[in-house]
C-alpha cells in the first residue's frame, strides 16, 4: 500500500555512471545509443500511464516527441491537462517553446534552475547542452520560437 513518485530524465549522469561501473566492475548501465535511450524513456511513459493508480511522475524532458507522447496518452485516458500525478519540467533557458506550450494549455509545467558552486553547476550545464538536441542542433529554431512567443505576449497586452 505505497505510492511511487518518479522523476524521469535522459542521460543526466552518463559519464559518472560509466566511470563508476568501470571502477566497480559491473556492467555499464547507460543505454548504448540515443535511440535506445529515447525508446527506454518512451517505454517508461507507457508504464507510468498504465499504473497511475500507484505512480506519480515528473517528466524532465526537452524532447518534443516524448512530450507529445505524454500529452497524447493523457488525452487517450481522458485525463485533464492539469492532472495532479503528471508534471513536466525543462531546464531554465532550454526548450522554452515546450514550456510555453505546456503552460499555455494548463499542463503542470515548470522550469528548474541548477543551484550550487560554479565548479559543479558549469559542468552540469555543459552536459545538458551537449545532450540536448535543441541546443546542439536547433539553436536558431529555438530563438525563432522565443521571438514568436515574445510577439504573442506583446500583442496580448
Amino acid at each position: 500500500h505505497y505510492f511511487l513518485g518518479y522523476k524521469f530524465v535522459r542521460g543526466a549522469y552518463m559519464e559518472k555512471e560509466r566511470a563508476r561501473a568501470a571502477e566497480m566492475k559491473y556492467p555499464d548501465p547507460i543505454q548504448p545509443t540515443k535511440q535506445a535511450s529515447d525508446d527506454n524513456y518512451n517505454a517508461a511513459i507507457h508504464f507510468v500511464m498504465k499504473n497511475l493508480d500507484k505512480i506519480s511522475a515528473f517528466f524532465g524532458t526537452h524532447n518534443e516527441k516524448s512530450t507529445e507522447l505524454i500529452m497524447d496518452k493523457m488525452k487517450e485516458l481522458g485525463l485533464p491537462n492539469d492532472y495532479p500525478k503528471i508534471h513536466f519540467g525543462q531546464l531554465y533557458g532550454m526548450s522554452d517553446n515546450i514550456s510555453y506550450y505546456l503552460g499555455n494549455f494548463k499542463y503542470n509545467a515548470c522550469k528548474y534552475l541548477p543551484y550550487g558552486p560554479v565548479k559543479d553547476v558549469v559542468p552540469y550545464l555543459t552536459r545538458r547542452a551537449q545532450e540536448n538536441t535543441s541546443v546542439a542542433g536547433q539553436t536558431g529554431r529555438e530563438l525563432g520560437l522565443i521571438q514568436k512567443e515574445i510577439q504573442r505576449r506583446e500583442s496580448a497586452r
